[in-house]
């Protein structure tokens, strides 16, 4: 009896101190639930593509607690990453496969492309802000990408030398389709 009672207070005191990345990843099964199935998002691949993405690592520190939150934040540079439900939807519609090649124009804080690597062999993405295109490549070398190739540049042009792409999704803003995408 007395073993199994500091079994239990062993089992308190360790949920006591479990790191905060256990209550983001409630956070994001959550999100996925309550946000995504919810409303209407039954692609099974996507949905365990953004159960496993840890969006609170590509919004800054101090917006973490709103990172599973369905709402867009700022990520710095007047740009802002896309609410879950934006990011799931496109994700959805490109019909990816495992050995899916696309191009992602606008990478912004990298989310976007760590959600299609999940899915796809490689993914290419390009931002035009030098910083951001900085941050998302690091951020993307340092939590495992690595089929992810990045680029700072014009996606109005694409990325002809590894073009074709099974798929392209632009998330950043465009007036038009670009003609060479």
């Amino acid at each position: 009896m007395l073993r199994a009672g500091l079994i239990v207070a062993l089992l308190a005191l360790t949920a006591a101190r479990a790191p905060a990345q256990d209550a983001q990843t409630a956070a994001r099964l959550a999100m996925v639930e309550e946000q995504l199935v919810r409303h209407g998002i039954t692609d099974s691949a996507t949905l365990r593509a953004l159960r496993t993405v840890p969006r609170h690592l590509f919004v800054p520190e101090d917006l973490r607690f709103l990172a599973y939150a369905n709402r867009p934040l700022p990520i710095g540079n007047d740009q802002t990453i896309s609410q879950p439900f934006i990011v799931a939807y496109m994700t959805a519609q490109l019909h990816l496969t495992p050995r899916s090649r696309v191009l992602e124009v606008g990478t912004g804080s990298g989310y976007q492309a760590a959600v299609l690597a999940e899915l796809a062999a490689e993914v290419y993405t390009i931002e035009i802000v030098a910083p951001l295109a900085d941050s998302a490549a690091a951020r993307l070398a340092r939590l495992g990408y690595g089929r992810v190739h990045t680029r700072t540049g014009d996606g109005y042009v694409g990325w002809p030398e590894a073009a074709p792409f099974d798929a392209i999704m632009v998330t950043a803003a465009a007036p038009r389709i670009p003609e060479p995408l």
